[in-house]
């Protein structure tokens, strides 16, 4: 699964950082009160993300790399569902013109 962390933003109350996957699309993270904790937490997502697994965990230092990064992966994910897969009856018309 690919994991794609966005930087530490100003919200509302405080700071916090974002998350997104294919999976399971955008998920806002918790916002902390002083931006110490949101970048401390960050460094932790990142780092227990990439220990022992096969997540491939990208973290994004702009806004602008997290939003061109995850509208790509997007892309890439409804292009590949978007391609249609080939019928039996397809598959019996081809066979039958190679092998008459």
């Amino acid at each position: 699964m690919q994991i794609v962390l966005g930087p530490v933003l100003t919200r509302k109350g405080g700071y916090a950082f974002d998350c997104w996957t294919p999976e399971e699309g955008l998920s806002c993270g918790y916002t902390y009160c002083r931006i110490e904790d949101a970048h401390y937490a960050r460094k932790v997502e990142i780092r227990s993300r990439n220990k022992g697994s096969s997540d491939q965990t990208v973290a994004c230092s702009t806004v602008d790399d997290f939003v061109r990064l995850t509208v790509d992966l997007r892309g890439r994910q409804q292009r590949a569902w978007a391609t249609p897969l080939r019928n039996a009856e397809e598959d019996r018309g081809t066979i039958g013109a190679v092998y008459g």
